[in-house]
Parts: structure tokens; C-alpha cells; sequence
């Protein structure tokens, strides 16, 4: 890698902005401290945006660097605002252990317009809210986990596998629609 890599390194080091780095291993996010031709020193996190550490690599290990893309600023954005993303898990109100079923909890959250991931059988996902539902079948206003709507899906009640309440993704997609074009913003400044 050459200067093009330099350019993207000192540009995210004067910004503070987070970059993925890509070597023979597992991606790494973390903010550029320091590099050389020899070494790049990051100073890692999560993907939920939770510092890790302070980790050297070789440059001549790192094939690809990612600046500024959706998925870097959803990091961003998770590790700016984990009070929201981080909080305590909502709990559904009124659901007692007599009537809890994945049925159950689908009318709660169509009543209460609660954003959920469902985990199906055919071990799919979706985030979404409840627009419908029958005794049999769901209508489900489907987004992204970038918060971008993402059309509809019908699906039977019984492929569903586990109703997810509340959890880090749910609530950063809540608090990015709320936020319209929070993830634009974060490059600017």
C-alpha cells in the first residue's frame, strides 16, 4: 500500500474519525494514533464502539483500510450515544408468564408500535415493527440496521423463533430514525 493509504490514515488521524482495517485476520476499528512506513498504531474497538486497546500492526499486513462508510459510522454513531444504545433492555408491560407467547408479544408490540428483531426458523432475521397481524400471519414494516426502511415482509407466526424485545441493534435503529441522517452528520464538523 502506498500513498493513497497514507493520505486516508493522516486524513482520519487529523479528523478522529474511526477506520476498519483489514489484514490477514479479522477486521479491525480503531482511530489511528500513529504510522509509519513500517507500523500503524490503532487504538482499537468494538463493533459496538467500546474501546479495546492499543494494537500495532504491520503495514505490509494491511490489504484494505475503510474510511467514512456506512458501516464505520454506525460504529461512530453507537459509540457517541451509548446511554440510548447501551441502556437498560425495555421490557414488555403487561406480558405475565400465562399468556407469554411469541403471539403475545407480537400483539404487544403492534400495540405499543415496538421496533423488534425476529429470528425465523430458516434462520433469517428482520428488525422491524408489527403493521398487521392475524391469528396466523404478520405484516412487518421492515429497516435495515442502518434505520433505512426496507419494504415489507409477511411471514407465519409460527416460522418465528425468538421475538428480540429490545437489544443494542433495536434501539440504534429507534434512535436513528428518530435521528434522520445522524449517520450524514457524523463526518461533518
Amino acid at each position: 500500500m502506498g500513498a493513497l493509504l497514507t493520505d486516508m490514515l493522516q486524513r482520519a488521524q487529523r479528523s478522529r474519525r474511526v477506520v476498519a482495517v483489514q489484514t490477514g485476520g479479522p477486521m479491525l476499528l480503531g482511530y489511528v494514533l500513529s504510522h509509519n512506513a513500517e507500523l500503524l498504531l490503532l487504538r482499537t474497538l468494538t463493533r459496538q464502539g467500546l474501546p479495546t486497546g492499543v494494537q500495532t500492526l504491520s503495514m505490509h499486513s494491511v490489504t484494505q483500510v475503510h474510511f467514512d462508510d456506512r458501516y464505520v459510522r454506525l460504529i461512530e454513531f453507537k459509540e457517541h450515544n451509548p446511554e440510548v444504545v447501551y441502556g437498560l433492555p425495555a421490557v414488555p408491560d403487561g406480558i405475565s408468564s400465562e399468556d407469554l407467547s411469541v403471539a403475545a408479544l407480537l400483539q404487544k408490540a403492534h400495540e405499543t408500535h415496538q421496533l423488534l428483531q425476529l429470528e425465523t426458523y430458516s434462520d433469517t432475521s428482520f428488525y422491524g415493527y408489527v403493521a398487521r397481524l392475524t391469528e396466523d400471519e404478520l405484516l412487518l414494516e421492515v429497516y435495515t440496521q442502518f434505520a433505512e426502511a426496507d419494504g415489507h415482509s409477511v411471514m407465519d407466526v409460527d416460522s418465528i423463533r425468538s421475538v428480540v424485545w429490545s437489544n443494542e441493534d433495536t434501539r440504534t435503529i429507534e434512535l436513528l430514525r428518530k435521528q434522520p441522517g445522524a449517520l450524514d452528520k457524523l463526518g461533518e464538523g
